[in-house]
């Protein structure tokens, strides 16, 4: 059992507000919305979350005006219309004895006209790099006079709506944060002009919402402790400055956040590549020049939130993805429990990766984040009768049908055949950028035992085993293996390596390697599927796709060599590589390949590889691209052969993960829950 926090168990107070201890859910928004009210998903998954010990919740992003500050499917406060769903919410969350902020805002520059429904509009006219927005339209004085209006107006609504405070979001590149930076709003000539405007309209707003709430109202700013924007922006000393000044104006508490959709340095990444509790040391600097509480986030482990306590680093620690991934975490967490918690590994595939397809946000490692019949994971419903069950594969997707079907109550065997869990998943833990891995198999090595389940490691699993044995139900999750086009390779050389041999340290590698991936003898996951957003006021699309894993073995093998001084090469017959991961793994993955000096070369054809390298195809130019090892990692099959062998021979058989459809972790741990659920 680990040690129960003391100074994180204390209570609190922002302005006015009590809370009960210093752990706060920050906003994080989800897309469960419907023209911009709160679904019943919604009021169900902050109210099982509220359940989970935080003192306090900020609900995501409220569009001041609806729908043109929405960045993507945001929920309003722009009108009394949205009045009774807030309500509903602000009502869910007091249930559990936890305090709620509504956290609001306008998108600005980080939007377009496919979202908003009309031109997105910023403190300039400068537009943003990434390819998600347009260009916005500089606002005039008189708007950002209407601007402080809209936002005194929001808050009073959320207060009427029994909301216990307000977040003004005045960070990641949105409309205020635009403001603040003196690189963005360098061409104004009026009293907005540069960091001093900026301050300066963020002040009038915070005494707008004291003039209309109260001036016991608690008013918490978000606001940047560094852009990291390449050509300037608000740095780490002047996010000082700023807070100072939101505090003269009447801040009750300052959440620091970081960085713009441009951002290019490390601590930014928000996967699992950067380092843990990155912004820590911002809040620090901040802390010491005001006298108002200071929340900070950011990838913060179990065994850092306490820490920054002790340190007095910050006044409260914001845990936010860990909650979508175990709604009990502050509980388990405050308990002395904190190895019982469900990891969140901060991977973005199922929040920050699918929230910019403008489809519903999930979870990696809990499939039923957001689900209306969602459950903490020691809570799952029990099966009405029970089963004796075999789970044959040690991988994500065993894993967790082995895990959940132990859970409503069945007798689990579970059987890998190598000598530790964590199949080729696993593997992944050796890139410097996906290290966090780990904690997903170091939690199933421990949850597995502790909830019944039989784990037998090194065996072989046989249809006569399974015979044997005669479970009710089995369960397949044995995986895929890599592709091989026989018509390119000719015979597999020396040179020729998969990336798993790579990464598990069965083949040497020379120094110059070249991968190929994205090819078309994949089964392309990437492809977009469209789908129109239900009742969307701008008739806006979801654009959902997914990297399959041999996409994702392939970049995370780059990755690694690289971190070992490797000159490395990635060839795609594509026109991207993993075109399909999602916008914030991708966008940030490339930076990496950057940094690291890795080159990728798309849209080329591979006519041979021999013992010099691959010979490509571009543009109708043939030529070599030489390496000393040739890695390959195009597609994957499906391993059928036992299921094949046992249909028709055991009562009740599943296949689940890449034996049922290729596709990555996510997919996979998603089908294995799925299954689990229904045995």
């Amino acid at each position: 059992m680990s040690i129960k926090p003391t100074l994180l168990a204390q209570p609190g107070k922002i302005g006015s507000l009590e809370l009960k201890n210093r752990l706060v859910i920050p906003a994080m928004c989800t897309n469960y919305t419907y023209q911009g009210h709160f679904t019943d998903r919604a009021i169900y998954y902050y109210g099982l979350r509220a359940q989970g010990g935080a003192g306090l919740m900020i609900i995501e992003a409220a569009a001041i005006d609806y729908p043109g500050a929405r960045s993507v499917l945001n929920n309003s406060v722009s009108d009394d219309q949205y009045l009774p769903t807030l309500k509903k919410l602000a009502e869910e969350v007091h249930r559990y004895g936890t305090k709620v902020a509504l956290q609001i805002m306008h998108g600005g520059r980080q939007s377009s006209v496919a979202i908003c429904g009309s031109q997105p509009v910023s403190c300039s006219n400068i537009s943003s790099a990434q390819v998600l927005y347009d260009r916005p339209r500089e606002i005039s004085t008189y708007e950002c006079k209407r601007i402080v209006k809209l936002f005194g107006e929001g808050a009073l609504r959320a207060k009427k709506a029994g909301f216990d405070a307000v977040e003004i979001h005045c960070a990641h590149g949105y409309l205020l944060s635009a403001f603040l930076s003196p690189t963005l709003n360098s061409t104004r000539t009026d009293e907005y002009r540069g960091m001093e405007g900026g301050i300066k309209l963020v002040s009038e707003i915070i005494q707008e919402i004291k003039n209309r709430c109260g001036s016991d109202y608690p008013v918490l700013c978000r606001i940047n402790g560094d852009d990291f924007d390449p050509s300037g922006g608000v740095t780490a000393i002047d996010s000082r400055m700023i807070s100072v000044a939101l505090e003269k104006a009447g801040a009750d508490c300052i959440n620091i956040s970081s960085g713009l959709r441009e951002s290019d340095h490390h601590i930014h990444d928000q996967t699992m590549a950067s380092p843990r509790g990155s912004w820590v040391y911002m809040a620090e600097g901040i802390k010491k020049t005001v006298t108002i509480p200071v929340m900070v986030a950011k990838h913060i482990s179990e065994d850092m939130v306490e820490n920054i306590l002790v340190k007095g680093q910050a006044d409260f620690v914001c845990i936010g993805r860990p909650f979508i991934t175990d709604p009990e975490y502050g509980t388990k967490l405050l308990n002395g429990k904190a190895e019982e918690i469900l990891p969140c590994i901060w991977c973005a595939q199922g929040c920050f990766d699918v929230l910019w397809m403008l489809a519903p946000t999930t979870c990696l490692v809990n499939p039923a984040a957001g689900r209306i019949d969602e459950a903490s994971i020691d809570k799952i419903p029990k099966a009405s009768s029970k089963k004796k069950v075999t789970v044959i594969g040690g991988g994500p997707a065993g894993c967790e049908v082995a895990l959940i079907a132990a859970k409503r109550g069945h007798q689990v065997t579970l059987y890998e055949r190598e000598n530790r869990l964590g199949g080729a998943y696993r593997l992944a833990r050796s890139s410097p950028s996906k290290r966090e891995v780990e904690r997903l198999f170091t939690y199933f090595e421990q949850a597995l035992p502790n909830s019944g389940v039989k784990v037998m490691l090194g065996k072989e699993v046989s249809p006569d085993l399974i015979k044997k044995e005669k479970p009710h139900t089995t369960v397949i999750a044995v995986g895929a293996d890599p592709v091989f086009p026989e018509k390119i390779l000719g015979t597999k050389g020396s040179n020729i390596v998969t990336a798993a041999e790579v990464m598990s340290g069965k083949a040497k590698v020379g120094n110059r390697v070249a991968i190929w991936t994205c090819s078309y003898h994949c089964t392309f996951t990437c492809k977009q599927k469209i789908t129109p957003v239900e009742g969307d006021l701008t008739g806006i699309n979801s654009t959902y796709s997914y990297a399959c894993q041999a996409g994702y073995a392939a970049v995370d093998t780059a990755e690694y060599l690289a971190s070992q001084g490797k000159l490395v090469s990635i060839v795609t017959e594509r026109n991207a590589v993993v075109p399909g991961m999602g916008y914030t793994s991708r966008g940030y993955l490339i930076r990496r390949f950057y940094r690291a000096n890795i080159r990728v070369c798309s849209n080329a054809k591979v006519r041979e590889i021999n013992d010099q390298g691959i010979l490509l195809e571009k543009a109708g130019i043939t030529f070599l691209l030489d390496a000393d090892t040739v890695i390959i990692s195009v597609g994957a099959k499906q391993r059928k052969e036992l299921a094949e062998s046992l249909k028709g021979e055991v009562p009740e058989l599943h296949i689940v993960g890449d034996g049922q459809k290729i596709g990555n972790a996510m997919t996979s741990i998603e089908s294995a829950y799925d299954v689990a659920m229904k045995i």
